[in-house]
C-alpha cells in the first residue's frame, strides 16, 4: 500500500545513470540528475528517500551535493560513488553524514544491495525522526500524549507528589523518570521500588530502614529508601498493592517529612520527592476501604493519567521505528524497517500490554525476520491472529491467507478511519495511496468513512 521509494541518481555520465534506473526499476523511483546544481533544485522540490551521487562532477564535488542534502533532506540517505576513493574521502564522507560509498567499477548487484538497504533505512529514519522525544526518552507525537508531557512539563519544577495511573506496560516508570530529569532534583538519586515485587513483611524496612537488633537477621543499622534518596526522588511502583497498616506510615511520612527506622523511636527528616505509580483503580479501592483515603489525598496532588497505545494508534509505528533502530544499531540483524503490511498488523491490534508489548513484539520480529524489512509474517501470532477470518480451518491455506491478508486490511482501514475521525484525504495521504484508490479500498473492505465523521461529532 505504500508507495516505492525514491533513489536520487547524480552523475554527469548518462550511462551510469541509465545503468542504476535499470537496476532499481523495480525497487524504486528513479530519478536522475546531470550535475550538483540540478540535483539540488530536485532536491528543493520534491520528496527524495536515497541519494547517490557521483565525487567528481564539473559543476560541484559530491561532498559539495553531501552537505546541501544534509540541509534539504536530512531524512534522506546519501551514498557516494567514485573510481578515485581514498581513505580521506571515505572518512570525510562519513562525518558528514554519508551513508556508504561505492567504488567504481561496481558490480551492479553489489551496488543494488547498498541502495536497498540505504532505501530500507530511510523508511526506519523518516517516521522516527518525525517524532520528537516529547520527554525525556519518551516518543510520541499523539495529541493525548503531547498534553500529557505539557502537564509533566508544568509539574516537575514542583515539589508536588506525583501519582501516574495507567495499565500495565504503559511506561510509568519512564515518565517517572522524566519527572525527576526535567525538576531541579535532576542531579540528585532517582530511586525505583515495585512495592509488588517486596514481599509486604519486608516492605516497611525497605522503605524506612531498620536498627540493628529490630528483628532476625538485622545485624546493623541500615538506611531504607527514603532515607537513600534524601534530595532525589523516590518512585513507588504499584502503590495499589501496599498493604493498609504500611499505608498509614507512608501518609504520615509524606506529611511529616520524617521516617522512623524499625526498632528506633526517633525520628529522621527526609527531602524527598515522590512519585507513585499503579495500574489499579484507587478511587474504587478508596470507596471499598482497601486503600485508605488520607493517602488517597495526599497521592493526588499531581494526578497523571497515562492513555494505553490502543487509545493513540498514531504512536504505533514511531514507537515501532524508534524501537526497530535501537536494535539495529546494538546488533547486526537484517532488518532496517517495515513492509507496509507488518505496519499495518501493527497498527490494527490493540495492544493489551502496551509499549512494553510492542517493544517485546518488534524485537521478536527483528530476531527472525530474514531480510532487510520485517514482513507480517514475522510478527507473534496473537498480533496477527483474527477470530472473524482465520480462527477456523474451512478452505484451502491460500484461501486462508487471503482471508487473513483482508482482515488486516479491514483493520488497518478502521484504525486509520478512527484515528482521521473519517476524513478520507488526510487517512490516504498517510496509508501512500491515492484518494480514489483509498475510496476503493474502503468499499472493498465495507468500511463507511461517514459512520466516522458522525461518530466525532457527537
Amino acid at each position: 500500500m505504500n508507495q516505492a521509494p525514491t533513489l536520487l541518481v547524480v552523475d554527469d555520465k548518462k550511462n551510469m545513470t541509465r545503468l542504476i534506473a535499470k537496476v532499481m526499476k523495480k525497487d524504486a523511483i528513479v530519478h536522475a540528475a546531470s550535475g550538483g546544481t540540478e540535483a539540488l533544485r530536485m532536491l528543493k522540490s520534491q520528496p527524495v528517500d536515497a541519494v547517490l551521487c557521483d565525487l567528481k562532477m564539473p559543476d560541484m564535488s559530491g561532498l559539495e551535493v553531501l552537505r546541501a542534502c544534509r540541509q534539504l533532506r536530512p531524512n534522506a540517505e546519501f551514498i557516494l560513488m567514485t573510481a578515485y576513493a581514498t581513505v580521506g574521502t571515505a572518512v570525510e564522507a562519513l562525518k558528514l553524514g554519508a551513508y556508504d560509498y561505492l567504488t567504481k567499477p561496481f558490480e551492479p548487484d553489489a551496488a543494488r544491495s547498498v541502495l536497498l538497504r540505504a532505501l530500507a533505512r530511510s523508511q526506519l529514519a523518516g517516521p522516527a525522526e518525525a517524532a520528537r522525544e516529547v520527554l525525556p526518552g519518551v516518543i510520541a507525537q499523539s495529541q493525548s500524549m503531547l498534553d500529557l508531557a505539557d502537564f509533566v512539563t508544568r509539574i516537575a519544577d514542583s515539589d508536588a507528589t506525583a501519582l501516574l495511573l495507567g495499565e500495565t506496560g504503559t511506561g510509568k516508570e519512564r515518565l517517572a523518570r522524566a519527572v525527576h530529569e526535567l525538576s531541579p532534583r535532576a542531579n540528585e538519586r532517582f530511586i525505583a521500588l515495585n512495592c509488588a515485587a517486596v514481599p509486604a513483611e519486608l516492605l516497611e524496612s525497605e522503605l524506612f530502614g531498620s536498627a540493628k537488633g529490630a528483628f532476625t537477621g538485622a545485624v546493623s543499622d541500615r538506611k531504607g529508601l527514603f532515607e537513600e534518596a534524601h534530595g532525589g526522588s523516590l518512585f513507588l511502583d504499584e502503590i495499589g498493592d501496599m498493604r493498609p497498616s504500611l499505608q498509614a506510615k507512608l501518609t504520615r511520612a509524606l506529611e511529616e517529612r520524617a521516617v522512623r527506622r524499625i526498632g528506633e523511636s526517633q525520628e529522621r527528616t527526609v527531602d524527598v520527592r515522590l512519585i507513585a505509580a499503579t495500574h489499579r483503580d484507587l478511587e474504587s479501592m478508596v470507596q471499598s476501604g482497601t486503600f485508605r483515603e488520607d493517602l488517597w489525598y495526599r497521592l493526588n496532588v499531581a494526578l497523571i493519567r497515562i492513555p494505553p497505545l490502543r487509545d493513540r494508534r498514531g504512536d504505533i509505528p514511531l514507537l515501532a521505528h524508534h524501537f526497530l533502530r535501537q536494535l539495529s544499531e546494538r546488533n547486526r540483524g537484517q532488518a532496517q524497517g517495515y513492509a507496509s503490511a507488518a505496519l499495518a498488523a501493527l497498527e490494527a491490534f490493540d495492544w493489551p500490554g502496551n509499549v512494553r508489548q510492542l517493544r517485546s513484539a518488534v524485537e521478536r520480529a527483528y530476531v527472525v525476520a530474514r531480510g532487510s524489512a520485517i514482513e507480517a509474517a514475522d510478527l507473534p501470532p496473537e498480533v496477527l491472529r483474527s477470530s472473524s477470518s482465520v480462527a477456523h480451518a474451512d478452505g484451502t491455506w491460500a484461501e486462508a491467507l487471503e482471508r487473513g491478508r483482508a482482515d488486516v486490511g479491514k483493520r488497518y482501514l478502521v484504525a486509520l478511519m478512527q484515528r482521521f475521525e473519517g476524513q478520507v484525504a488526510e487517512a490516504a495521504a498517510h496509508a501512500g495511496v491515492e484518494r480514489e484508490s483509498f475510496y476503493r479500498l474502503l468499499r472493498k473492505h465495507g468500511v463507511d468513512a461517514g459512520a466516522f465523521r458522525k461518530r466525532s461529532m457527537e
